[in-house]
């Protein structure tokens, strides 16, 4: 192991990842709409099945749960295409 030289990491191109996401994004949207389901029907029942797991575990530990997951999607919400928008310009920085 020792002889081994450590590879650098190798970042993956900003372009093929956001073209991954477009091809990916098609993909899923097609089935959606085969299957005639909205996104926002597909995550209400999503949460709706998380729902009703923990009301399972148990009402009061369901509800904080509940709590923090709504409060984590609202932050998401914001947080995430900030986070994007930062991130795109950071790297077209680095390529000036």
């Amino acid at each position: 192991m020792a002889d081994e030289k450590a590879r650098p990491l190798r970042r993956r191109s900003p372009v093929k990842t956001i073209l991954q996401l477009v091809v990916a994004s098609i993909f899923v949207g097609a089935i959606l709409a085969l299957l005639d389901i909205s996104p926002f029907g597909f995550w209400r029942g999503v949460f709706h099945s998380v729902e009703e797991a923990l009301g399972i575990i148990g009402d009061s530990f369901g509800e904080i749960v509940r709590k923090l997951a709504t409060y984590l999607v609202l932050g998401a919400a914001i947080v995430l295409p900030i986070w994007i928008v930062m991130r795109l310009l950071r790297i077209g920085r680095s390529r000036s």
